[in-house]
């Protein structure tokens, strides 16, 4: 398919700044698993998509949160939940490289598939434009510090099953 229109799901520069309002937002201290890191980056770009997520019983008022973000849907018809997933993939993984490969996040921990940011090497001018775009949607931020506290990324239960985004029924419990 070939992209005719700019769209941040498709930038790896983007990326990377979703990914350290990821950090900021959730308050990252210990390294989260890769495949979570995705899942919580693809709801941070994509709010209005957090519906179709099979939620707690104590979080289905997320949903109405989710819908409020409809305005952001882009101009056009995007791929449904998995295809868009699996194109961002590549982008993905090129900005966590990036990062990994200057130190802003640990590359012991990303050769092991995980994520943990290196705060020293964070400047201050980053962490406040982060901050900034990231009080204009607090609501999803906090719903997305919730999600990485509060759900488990494999098994039956866990992230990978109820988004729908990943295969969950070979993973180790």
């Amino acid at each position: 398919m070939t992209q005719l229109s700019y769209n941040e799901a498709f930038d790896p520069y983007h990326t990377v700044f979703r990914f350290l309002r990821l950090f900021f937002g959730c308050k990252l201290e210990r390294a989260v698993p890769y495949d979570k890191f995705r899942i919580l980056d693809f709801y941070l770009l994509h709010p209005f998509r957090l519906q179709n997520l099979q939620l707690f019983a104590d979080d289905t008022r997320w949903r109405a949160v989710s819908r409020s973000y409809a305005r952001l849907k882009p101009y056009g018809e995007l791929p449904d939940d998995n295809s868009l997933f699996e194109r961002m993939a590549a982008f993905q993984k090129a900005a966590a490289s990036s990062l990994a490969r200057v130190g802003i996040i640990s590359e012991d921990e990303w050769t092991r598939n995980r994520v943990l940011f290196v705060p020293a090497r964070l400047g201050g001018e980053v962490e406040k434009r982060c901050l900034e775009l990231n009080d204009t949607m607090p609501d999803i931020i906090g719903i997305l510090y919730e999600i990485n506290e509060r759900y488990a990324l494999n098994g039956r239960d866990g992230l990978k099953a109820r988004s729908g985004l990943l295969e969950y029924r070979y993973d180790p419990v």
